[in-house]
């Protein structure tokens, strides 16, 4: 009798798992005519919307191309925004309506608001920017207080002047320095593509400029030394060369200056010949005199 009692207790069981067992593929097998329908915990997700994917506690659902990812990651995406990827809790928090924003990191271009084509990689990259479009953003708080476009910012902190900055518009960058000058005490830097505060260590320099071998031309007009002395006297530096109020307010072009150096050394030299061509022939009359 207790034998008899225990199999109808298996029973039960066995029954209880089928009818759950069965139950549940139905559910499942039911759900499955939407294949981007997943059933967890009795409870329907969906982690995809047409072309959205996402995950995380309030994150965005909506917009073509869309993937969001973390705790309200992109929580206030529009259905109009296109190819936005956010990735970490609070990313792309604020965007509404944006597009080809990528941000990753957690609260990665937080207040964005509408500003497109926005690249923020770290903690906190892109804080403050809420419309600016073109940026990129790549380091822990990398362009916290930036709130312009078309700028690059490399940095580990919320220094106003990161280790790198560049304007991808002027197709300029930085080192240690924002101020990409067109201009340095009248002289044009309009062309310049690199700015480096600080000194700059290398093992090898070379700079492509012109040479000044046309002062060995036939045609080229040598100045008198006297000329030279007047000129010296009346303006305090070579010919053709800059003045010290002049470099110090300008600076100098490496390639320039050092053209213009070869220039008073081959004009030295063509000095220097005619001195030994006149000394030959002051030697030479001193010894007919002399016999």
């Amino acid at each position: 009798m207790k034998k008899v009692k225990i199999f109808q207790n298996l029973a039960v069981l066995a029954m209880f798992f089928a009818f759950t067992y069965f139950s549940n593929a139905q559910e499942i097998d039911v759900q499955s005519t939407d294949p981007l329908t997943i059933i967890q915990n009795g409870n329907t997700l969906n982690p995809f919307t047409g072309s959205v994917t996402y995950d995380g506690q309030f994150a965005g659902t909506v917009g073509f191309g869309g993937s969001y990812f973390g705790y309200y990651a992109g929580t206030a995406i529009a259905a109009s925004s296109n190819y936005n990827t956010f990735m970490g809790s609070y990313t792309g928090y604020s965007t509404t309506t944006a597009n080809y924003n990528t941000f990753v990191g957690t609260g990665a271009g937080i207040f964005n608001t509408t500003g497109g084509n926005n690249t923020s990689v770290g903690f906190l990259a892109g804080y403050s920017n809420q419309t600016g479009v073109g940026n990129v953003n790549l380091g822990y708080y990398a362009g916290f207080s930036e709130t312009g476009s078309n700028t690059l910012y490399i940095e580990n902190s919320t220094a106003a002047t990161p280790l790198i900055y560049g304007e991808f518009d002027n197709d300029k960058v930085g080192i240690n320095t924002k101020n990409l000058v067109n201009s340095v005490g009248g002289a044009n830097t309009s062309a310049y593509s690199l700015y480096v505060k600080g000194g700059i260590l290398t093992e090898e320099l070379r700079v492509r400029t012109g040479w000044a071998d046309y002062v060995f031309d036939s045609g080229y007009e040598l100045m008198s030394l006297s000329e030279v002395e007047k000129y010296i006297s009346e303006n305090g530096h070579l010919p053709n060369v800059p003045s010290a109020e002049q470099v110090s307010e300008q600076g100098i072009e490496i390639g320039d200056m050092t053209r213009i150096q070869q220039e008073k050394i081959e004009e030295l030299t063509l000095y220097i010949i005619e001195l030994q061509k006149q000394l030959t022939e002051l030697n030479k009359k001193v010894e007919d005199l002399s016999k």
